[in-house]
Parts: structure tokens; sequence; C-alpha cells
């Protein structure tokens, strides 16, 4: 079952201050910061300690620092999440965790990075479902099953259609429409082995008339569409919103694979009856090998975040119109299998053939 946490409110303050006359008196300060502690604010690691502990959460960190490679530049909404989660798991896991953006070839340079780096705990991926779309298209030749899946910690609404305005098209059957009328003409933007490859070909599968270019990456696509050199891009929304807003840019469906909670000028284009829908989770995963009680850990904390960070929460919401989602690493992982199984007809399109 899919799971969305909203956003819950602050527990009640502890106010119970230690008393007793065994062993040293708690300082009036210790008592007002224990006070001002809410529930919601615990770390994992506080959680566990209260209910006595637990394999998973007692498991030491092993080294000072955690590096999240995200196999993509900054500015788009894998960067955004990635810092995302280093922020608050650096809080939750009482170690620095940073991001280390290792983007080409649409995530599959940072994706080989992070299989390749020690095991030690040390190092993680925190990707997106344009995995998938790396390994169907040969730009990596490895699967999920090369590392220790700890869990989704994210999904975006959807990608946005969008047009350019002088076009003239206000909904997705015109754009079907005006390419037949005029066939050749068009050109549809689109990051090679990524997500937005596997959306380009489920629109034409649709019935538009459409040349692709690889136009590369999210800022990449939106300066192509503003400068008249494609016709039709595919973005996370809150990258082009701006652009939705002062009328520069036309917004034709998302592409989620239901309507998208914090969007509702919009509807997903499964809802509208075209069948274009690739949903784009963000994970977390380790090297092959490593202690697995440390994605555990990892699992547990973000759960903890997703579930009871109001500020996690509407940083997410008002960045990218996400809703806080988390999967563990066995739902997860059937997700993502399940993905990969609705677009390995596109192989053959992936490599080229």
């Amino acid at each position: 079952m899919k799971r969305h946490f909203g956003v819950m409110a602050a527990a009640l303050l502890l106010t119970a201050a230690l008393t007793g006359c065994s062993g040293p008196a708690q300082t009036e300060g210790g008592a007002k910061a224990e006070a001002g502690k809410t529930e919601a604010a615990k770390t994992e690691a506080e959680r566990a300690e209260e209910a006595g502990g637990s394999k998973t959460t007692d498991t030491a960190w092993p080294t000072k620092t955690l590096q999240l490679i995200c196999p993509f530049a900054a500015g788009g909404d894998s960067d955004a999440n990635a810092r995302w989660a280093a922020q608050y798991l650096t809080k939750e896991l009482g170690i620095d965790v940073v991001v280390v953006n290792t983007d080409g070839n649409g995530g599959a340079v940072g994706a080989r990075a992070a299989k390749d780096a020690p095991n030690d705990g040390s190092t993680a991926l925190i990707s997106s479902s344009a995995f998938i779309t790396n390994e169907l298209s040969g730009a990596i030749d490895f699967g999920l099953d090369e590392f220790e899946f700890a869990c989704i910690c994210a999904e975006n609404p959807g990608n946005i259609i969008c047009v350019n305005k002088d076009l003239g098209i206000a909904d997705f059957q015109g754009l079907i429409d005006y390419s037949k009328a005029n066939p050749g003409k068009l050109k549809m933007a689109y990051n090679t082995g990524a997500t937005t490859h596997a959306i380009a070909l489920q629109i034409l599968d649709a019935g538009v008339d459409a040349t692709l270019v690889d136009a590369g990456g999210s800022s990449d696509r939106i300066a192509a569409l503003l400068g008249g050199h494609v016709d039709v891009i595919i973005n996370a929304y809150g990258s082009v919103k701006d652009y939705l807003a002062s009328g520069d840019f036309v917004g034709l469906g998302l592409t989620g694979t239901s309507n998208a909670e914090h969007i509702p000028d919009y509807t997903c284009l499964k809802e509208q009856g075209f069948n274009v829908a690739f949903p784009t989770y963000f994970f977390i995963a380790f090297p092959k090998g490593t202690d697995p009680e440390l994605p555990k850990k990892v699992s547990a904390a973000m759960k903890n975040i997703i579930e009871n960070n109001e500020e996690y929460a509407n940083a997410i919401r008002d960045a990218y119109m996400q809703s806080p989602t988390y999967f563990d690493g066995e739902e997860g992982r059937k997700l993502l299998d399940e993905s990969r199984e609705e677009i390995v007809k596109y192989t053959a399109q992936f490599q080229g053939k």
C-alpha cells in the first residue's frame, strides 16, 4: 500500500523534570531543554533508546561522514531531494551527511560511482527511477541487485509536459492534433537514459508526431524551450512553475499515476485518458556488501523524518509540490521492479535500435 504521510501535529511537551534523592539533580537549564523537546522532533536513536533499543538502531555508524551520491547536477528535484535527505539525516544519525553531485549520462556516471564505492558505510546512492532507464538503455550494466536497498524516501508528483505559449496549444489532445497536421515539425526534449526518455517514448506511443532531441538536464531543457530550440519539454513541476505562472509555458498534463495533491490546476494524463504515466521515486541504496544494518538504520531514520517532521513536509511541498512519501526496503524494491516492467518494452528504443 502506498503511504503518504500528512503533517503531524507537535506532540505534548515533556514537563517532568528528574527528581529524587538517588543520583545528582538535573540542572534548571537541562530540565528546560528536555521539556522543550517534542515527541515528533526526537531522533530515531532517541526513540529506540526509550523503547529499550534494537539491533538496527544500536548499530554505531562506522564512519564520521556519509556521502550521498546524487547522479544529477544541482538545480533539479533529484538534487533537492538529496539535500533534504542529507540535512535531516545529519540530525537523525548524528553524523555528517553530505551530497556529492556526480552527474553525467542521465545518471549512469553517479550510479556506477556509488556501486564501486567502498562498502564501509561511507557512501550511498540517492537516485530516482532514472536508474531503471539507465539500466534498460545500457548506460549501466548492472541493476538494483548490486546494491543494499534502504528505502524509497520521496516521490515526484509527476513531471509536467510543457509547450511554449507561441505554439498555441492548450491541451494534450491539441498537441496530438497539431503534430499530425504538421508532421515532422515538433521537437521534444528529453535526457537520454533518464525518466524523461521513458515518458517521451510514451508520448510518441500516445499519438504525438515529434522528433526527440537530447537537450540534457532540467535547466538545459528549460533554456531550450525558452530559446525556441525545442517545442515540448518534460520537467518536474517545481522547475517550471514560475514559467507556467507567467504564461511563458503552457502545461498540458502531469505524468504521475494519479492527480497530485498539491497541484490542483493540472490533471495527470492518465486521468485524461492517455497512457502516459511513469512514477518518479527517489531511493537510497548502499554498495553491495555494506553491513545490512546500515541501510535499515537509514530507512528507519527517513521514516521518522517523513512521518513526523513538519519542516521537511513544508519544504518539499513549497518547492516541488511533493507529499511526504516513504516505502521500506522490501516494498520500495517491489515498486521499482513494477515500474521497470512497465517500460521494459522500450529497451530497444532506449538503446537506439
